[in-house]
């Protein structure tokens, strides 16, 4: 999993870079891709958040022979990225365009899925 994630975090960080670039050369599409940089970056932040939330959860369950009743995947904490991305966009929407920021916020999970697809075929 960590192998798939740093692939996808690599091409991430392309596609940001790439997002810089076109809103430093066109200045007609800067709010387009200052959404699309935020949403990837919030993104990659739920990516991580979740990473860290899988590694947590199998060291309680594994390490405790009596696990605790209610464990939770951190779906509170990564929406909440989501919503404060959100709030930002809405509230200087002369700076982010509000639907470019909610479609990449699911940039990551599809990268990291045609990542996998991509290493379980070789």
């Amino acid at each position: 999993m960590d192998d798939i994630l740093r692939k996808a975090s690599r091409v991430t960080l392309l596609f940001l870079s790439l997002c810089i670039m076109l809103w430093a050369v066109l200045p007609e599409w800067r709010i387009y891709t200052a959404g699309v940089s935020l949403g990837v970056a919030v993104s990659m932040i739920n990516a991580y958040l979740l990473r860290k939330r899988v590694a947590w959860i199998g060291i309680v369950f594994k390490d405790n022979p009596n696990p605790p009743r209610r464990v939770g995947m951190g779906l509170a904490s990564r929406l909440a990225t989501v919503l404060i991305a959100a709030m930002a966009a809405y509230r200087f929407p002369e700076y982010l365009h509000l639907p470019s920021v909610m479609y990449s916020c699911f940039f990551m999970p599809v990268v990291s899925l045609f990542v996998a697809f991509l290493d379980n075929r070789r």
